[in-house]
């Protein structure tokens, strides 16, 4: 019999998997101009003499 405390726990758990997982997997929404996932619009500025 499940009780009302595995159940909780299973909630927590597979929150908590879904945060980490989210957090370490790119995104595809954020483009930046490096690979660190930020999001910051880091471009490299040519430079002109």
């Amino acid at each position: 019999m499940i009780t009302l405390q595995y159940i909780i726990i299973a909630i927590i758990f597979i929150a908590a998997v879904a945060f980490i997982v989210r957090k370490f997997m790119p995104s595809k929404g954020k483009t930046g101009g490096c690979s660190k996932g930020c999001g910051c619009d880091a471009v490299e500025q040519e430079k002109t003499i």
